[in-house]
């Protein structure tokens, strides 16, 4: 990309501009790790990992229209002070697991899983990265000359990353909780919005079960009917002649009160699934989406 700006043909110059766009995303979040997780204690964990999301995607989106340079610099420095993803986002990631996780138990099992998820987003970012670039070179019969991914050739990633990170917002302002002590109880909008989401679900899955229950009790009437107008010598299900007052035996239906018993039995977590929460895994997902 550095190359791409034309700045000079030196490989060693590069070289030296490829290092100072990479520090300048680790001097800017050097600079503000602290203040932004002193501002989560004042504000709540969960508007400053949803605004280092935010403000990661709007450093991409800049870096991946940047024509040169200087804007290039911009937008690492800019995703610094907004992401601080090793000082910020990680620090309050933590404390958020912990408050989460009280059972001290089931808490290592969380953050092992932790830097486990950063090691394969490292992986799968560089590499999803490079085969994204230049996509007017790599893929020339899907991206036309002359277009925007031919004047912004390292755009496509960018963006890419972007509507990731647009994805991770939106499921964490539906669905992530706060797990600060004193700002847990206030109000939130999106938390609200989230669990009327999952009422609708849970809702169209009850009447969708209701249907199918009561599709199997018509077909069993229907079979009666069917019983009912066989001759009198053979009815019956197993091919021999039968009393014309014996009746064939219907199938047992098993009782709905021992039915939800049995599948309460079998949704009931153990073990490790007690450990992942749904609010755990939600965080894992967002730490993912930061690596």
């Amino acid at each position: 990309m550095i190359s791409s700006f034309n700045i000079t043909s030196d490989d060693r110059q590069i070289a030296i501009y490829a290092g100072m766009v990479t520090s300048a995303f680790a001097f800017a979040e050097f600079s503000t790790g602290v203040v932004w997780g002193r501002l989560s204690d004042k504000i709540g964990r969960k508007p400053v990992l949803l605004s280092g999301l935010a403000g990661t995607g709007l450093s991409m989106l800049i870096f991946g229209f940047a024509p040169n340079l200087p804007v290039a610099l911009l937008g690492r420095a800019l995703g610094g002070l907004l992401n601080g993803c090793a000082g910020r986002n990680i620090g309050v990631l933590q404390t958020t697991v912990a408050e989460m996780v009280t059972v001290k138990e089931h808490q290592p099992r969380a953050y092992a899983i932790m830097p486990f998820v950063w090691c394969l987003g490292s992986i799968i970012g560089p590499a999803l990265g490079g085969a994204l670039a230049q996509p007017c070179e790599s893929y020339p019969s899907l991206f036309a000359r002359n277009t925007i991914f031919d004047r912004f050739p390292f755009l496509l990633p960018n963006l890419v990353c972007a509507v990731i990170l647009a994805v991770g917002v939106t499921i964490g302002i539906l669905f992530l909780e706060e797990t600060h002590e004193e700002k847990k109880h206030r109000r939130d909008m999106g938390l609200e919005a989230g669990r009327w989401i999952l009422k609708q679900f849970k809702r169209a899955e009850r009447e969708f079960e209701i249907f199918d229950k009561a599709g199997y009790a018509s077909l069993e009437v229907a079979e009666t009917l069917l019983e009912d107008e066989q001759p009198p010598g053979y009815r019956t299900h197993d091919g021999s002649p039968r009393h014309p007052s014996s009746r064939a035996a219907s199938p047992s239906v098993p009782h709905p009160q021992s039915h939800s018993r049995g599948v309460a039995a079998k949704r009931e977590p153990r073990g490790v699934q007690k450990a992942f929460t749904k609010q755990v895994i939600v965080n894992i997902v967002g730490y993912g989406i930061l690596a």
